[in-house]
């Protein structure tokens, strides 16, 4: 491919998506959100030149679309990779619907054979996947985070780095108000815990978090045990709307095995499985399982691991 563009407002998510690029076209330029360390970083990833698009104090950083847009329309870039945060996809769809290009949203897998963009991406709730081949010369696709590994190149360039001004807009934002500092890095973590309703009462968390401090892991959960429980933060939600993580071991306490979590663990290299239900549905996607009380299992575990 000649031209291969990514855009992402989180520096992170744009050095992910630029390892899954960088010796797959002529020339490969990251529009993200930072300084000019930022760019520096981008480069070691791969980029060749670097577009700043930083977050402006009174302004939507989706307001960067028709930028982006009109650049698309002169550069002609056979795939804009975005990452699928939430401001990432409003741009996404706003910058697919501009160039009157296909958007193919939430891939899991990405593919460049002979020229075309071939991607995966779940339908059904996460039953099944789809695979799709795009013919159009250009084509916008945007990937959740965390599904590439990052990895430097060998001989990075020194290209050229560009501050974007954003276009002018009647809508103006008054005030941003910072989330919390999250201490919760699911995505990293080779060792993740999950929770779910089968604890029964917020007091057996105890058994799940002493597991966890014990083998230097992350708790997590079920969409039900952060929205319905609030157990959790929703940071701790695993699944197909939340977190997906690649863990050494994901072990599931108390879990049912529903398809759309099943969707956020299905990559972690080893799962273990501890439910009560013999014909609970996550011991078909479990490497090991324990059919038995939550309390006394994980009490077992633990004492053996001590």
């Amino acid at each position: 491919m000649k031209n291969i563009w990514v855009i992402a407002d989180v520096p992170e998510h744009a050095y992910e998506l630029l390892s899954k690029v960088a010796t797959d076209a002529d020339q490969v330029t990251a529009f993200v959100n930072g300084d000019e360390s930022v760019a520096s970083e981008c480069f070691a990833y791969g980029a060749k030149i670097v577009k700043l698009l930083p977050i402006r104090e009174n302004a939507m950083w989706e307001l960067y679309a028709k930028e982006v847009a009109n650049e698309g329309e002169k550069v002609q870039p056979e795939l804009i990779l975005v990452a699928a945060t939430r401001r990432g996809k409003t741009l996404a769809a706003q910058v697919a619907a501009i160039l009157d290009i296909p958007c193919v949203t939430e891939s899991k897998s990405l593919n460049l054979e002979g020229g075309k963009v071939v991607a995966k991406r779940t339908i059904f709730g996460g039953l099944a996947e789809k695979e799709l081949e795009v013919t159009s010369q250009s084509v916008v696709v945007t990937v959740a985070p965390g599904i590439f590994e990052k990895q430097k190149v060998d001989n990075p360039a020194s290209g050229e780095i560009i501050t974007v001004e954003a276009s002018a807009t009647n809508a103006v934002v008054i005030e941003r108000k910072e989330k919390e500092a999250s201490t919760v890095n699911l995505s990293q973590a080779n060792v993740v815990i999950g929770v779910g309703r089968g604890f029964g009462k917020q007091e057996n968390l105890k058994y799940a978090e002493e597991l966890a401090s014990i083998l230097e892991g992350e708790i997590g959960c079920t969409r039900p045990v952060t929205e319905d429980l609030n157990w959790y933060p929703e940071e701790r939600y695993i699944g197909i709307s939340g977190v997906v993580i690649k863990p050494k071991l994901y072990l599931a306490a108390g879990i049912s095995g529903q398809i759309q979590h099943v969707y956020g663990i299905r990559d972690s290299k080893t799962i273990v499985a501890v439910d009560k239900n013999e014909n609970a549905p996550i011991f078909k996607f479990a490497d090991y399982y324990i059919v038995g009380d939550i309390e006394e299992v994980l009490s077992e575990i633990i004492h053996a691991l001590k």
